[in-house]
């Protein structure tokens, strides 16, 4: 199906089917409402039939006015005019007889066979007669021309054209027009008299029921009759060919956007055009082509109404379908709206608005550093408006004091923003310890003045503490290859003694002691990297549920008793009233309170005590080990909990190091912190964790 869709034959072929029922579609709906509006459904056509019967005979009813004038008017040769050939039978299915108001024929081309339509109509005549001039003369110019006026007014005064019989002088109608000239001493007043007569004819024409002739009745009527014999198919196939565009239409849609040998949606450039603006333009070439439908259907033949029906709408309805299609590739590609017009204006009103705003924000956030110039300014240019309008002599005077006054204040800008531009530059040169004179700056100079020398201070400051962690690293470093090397260099040692004494010799049994010793110390060394990496990264999974920290500890302190007893260190363990219940996993808290203890086992001084103790405070439970150090606490917190670092800086006990870091990172992954308090030779840690509910 797929390859079906993306066939360009299938889609070009579903294009031509589509206009070719769009075009049935049309002719449908336009014969339907032809038929409907002429009640062909119920009167079998016959009014329709009557109507285009009527319009046909328009024409030739201006045609045989043509020809009664012509026989009336006496024209002497009227086969010139070629009406017997245009009305020979053989030429066209209308026969008619012209009769005068008498009733004689005068003009004949009629027949006694079957018609189906009759017109019946009279129509008048106007015969030119011979005109007349009549003379009258007046001594004075104004005497002819008040005559002139009075017989204008007065046509019934002037004599007409006279004819014997009565009934004729009544249909004589009379137009006349003056003129004056100057006949010697006399004026000359000529009355020219028009005279017109309207003759009356009647004209009885019919059209033959069996069409003798091909002519435009036959075409017409033909029509009428298969339309009509058709009239309930008509609505048949106007259904069935709404279905098929709509069946098209939709196959074109689900098919839109697939290419041969292309995945996914694929957008030709017809579908790049915005899509607004494809929309516009389908839109606007139907609206046109409907006006110039009906234009031509008022004003135009028969023949052009079809040919615009068959061209035109088929055309539209192929445009409207195109932009409901690329609708359908571009809502399949996503992001359809982005490729429209309305979206660009969109977008770029919203640029506009965000420069504006822009720019109001930057003009609110530094008004501060210019309001108090721009106030000064203001004053000082409205008291010159002042000095100007009143005309003032002493206008001179201020000008020139204030042109000192706006000097001295320059050049002490100039100065002070010179120092300024001499301090950003030797900081950037790298001279940290430089520093920046502000004491007779002005505020807004000063305070930035002073912002640059905290920035001395504070890359400095930066800088120290990049040099102490790039020192840590490197005793990082030392100190793992130290803590490897150790049991490596045993490990391989007393391999070579195994090697060289043999198995069966009495060291044999103290080397393997020490090579299994060396062995479990570098593995834990390893499983410490590991777990300390993973706590780092929060890899670990964290299985978190309501954890009672005081049983946690009695178990804890149960657990090392007998190691504490070995190294003759004294637990004092002082656990809160409430019970504090915490959200934690309880495996992780274990693990840390097993690194304190361990810690606790391996640097405290031998005789001493140890106290562990819980409290509740401020919503949060508080664990603290303490305990004295049996080496010197030469060494800050902070370094003590990175890792690799031992309370030993001779490195001589056993041990990673990654205690401290491992615990520090449990906790913190689960929500709590982990802080290591030193006072002199007492080394405090301290667990916080929020308690539940």
């Amino acid at each position: 199906m797929k390859k079906f869709k993306s066939s360009i034959g299938a889609k070009i072929t579903a294009w031509i089917l589509l206009a070719f029922f769009a075009f049935l579609f049309f002719v449908s709906v336009a014969s339907f409402v032809v038929l409907i509006n002429y009640n062909a459904y119920f009167d079998r056509g016959r009014s329709l039939r009557k109507t285009v019967a009527n319009e046909i005979f328009a024409f030739d009813r201006r045609a045989i006015s043509m020809y009664a004038g012509v026989v009336l008017g006496g024209a002497e040769d009227i086969d010139e005019y070629e009406f017997n050939e245009i009305y020979d039978p053989s030429n066209t299915n209308l026969f008619f007889t012209v009769k005068d108001e008498e009733g004689n024929v005068f003009i004949d081309h009629g027949d006694d066979v079957d018609y189906c339509e009759k017109f019946e109509y009279t129509g008048e005549y106007t015969v030119t007669l011979a005109p007349t001039t009549e003379t009258f003369y007046f001594d004075t110019y104004e005497e002819a021309f008040s005559y002139a006026n009075s017989i204008t007014v007065r046509k019934s005064e002037i004599p007409s054209y006279s004819s014997s019989s009565p009934s004729v002088e009544d249909k004589i109608k009379t137009d006349l027009s003056t003129e004056i000239v100057q006949d010697g001493e006399k004026y000359c007043l000529r009355v020219n008299h028009y005279n017109y007569e309207t003759q009356t004819y009647t004209v009885n024409a019919y059209i033959r029921s069996d069409f003798t002739a091909t002519d435009k009745y036959y075409y017409a009527l033909t029509f009428v009759r298969i339309l009509t014999y058709m009239r309930f198919g008509i609505i048949f196939i106007g259904v069935i060919s709404a279905l098929m565009c709509l069946a098209i239409i939709i196959f074109l849609c689900s098919a839109a956007g697939y290419r041969a040998g292309e995945d996914g949606i694929y957008l030709s450039s017809v579908h790049k055009i915005p899509l607004d603006l494809y929309a516009a333009f389908a839109v606007f070439c139907s609206l046109l082509t409907l006006t110039v439908f009906f234009e031509i259907s008022m004003y135009s033949s028969v023949y052009a109404v079809i040919a615009m029906l068959i061209i035109a709408f088929p055309v539209c309805a192929v445009l409207l379908a195109s932009t409901v299609v690329t609708f359908a590739a571009r809502i399949k590609k996503g992001g359809w709206w982005k490729n429209t017009l309305v979206c660009f204006v969109l977008v770029l009103l919203k640029r506009l608005i965000l420069m504006i705003f822009k720019g109001i924000k930057y003009v609110l956030v530094n008004l501060p550093m210019y309001w108090k110039a721009f106030f000064a300014f203001a004053v000082i240019k409205f008291t010159e408006l002042c000095f100007l309008v009143a005309g003032s002599y002493e206008f001179v005077l201020f000008w020139i004091l204030e042109s000192a006054v706006l000097a001295l204040i320059v050049i002490y800008a100039v100065i002070s923003l010179r120092k300024l531009q001499k301090a950003a530059r030797e900081i950037a040169k790298g001279d940290l310890d430089y520093h920046v004179d502000v004491k007779y700056m002005t505020p807004t100079l000063k305070e930035h003045g002073e912002n640059l020398n905290n920035i001395s201070k504070g890359l400095k400051a930066s800088l120290d503490e990049q040099i102490k962690s790039e020192h840590m690293k490197a005793e990082l470093i030392t100190n793992v290859s130290h803590d490897i090397k150790t049991p490596l260099t045993s490990i391989v040692n007393y391999v070579g003694l195994l090697k060289k004494d043999g198995l069966s010799s009495d060291s044999a049994p103290e080397y393997l002691d020490v090579l299994e010793r060396q062995s479990i110390r570098l593995k834990k060394l390893t499983e410490d990297l590991i777990e300390a990496s993973k706590a780092t990264s929060g890899c670990i999974t964290v299985n978190a549920e309501n954890t009672d920290i005081n049983v946690l500890l009695s178990q804890a302190s149960a657990e090392y008793e007998e190691k504490l007893s070995a190294k003759h260190l004294e637990l004092v363990m002082s656990l809160s009233e409430k019970t504090p219940i915490i959200y934690a996993d309880g495996r992780l808290v274990w693990r840390v309170f097993d690194n304190l203890f361990n810690n606790i086992c391996k640097y405290a001084l031998e005789g001493t005590r140890v106290y562990l103790r819980s409290d509740v405070v401020r919503g949060q439970t508080v664990i603290s080990f303490s305990n004295i150090s049996k080496e010197q606490l030469n060494i800050s917190s902070a370094e003590l909990m990175e890792r690799f670092v031992r309370g030993d800086a001779s490195r001589n006990t056993e041990g990673s190091g990654l205690g401290l870091s491992i615990a520090k990172s449990l906790t913190e992954l689960q929500g709590g912190t982990f802080d290591i308090k030193i006072d002199g030779d007492l080394f405090k840690a301290e667990i916080a964790f929020d308690i539940v509910g």
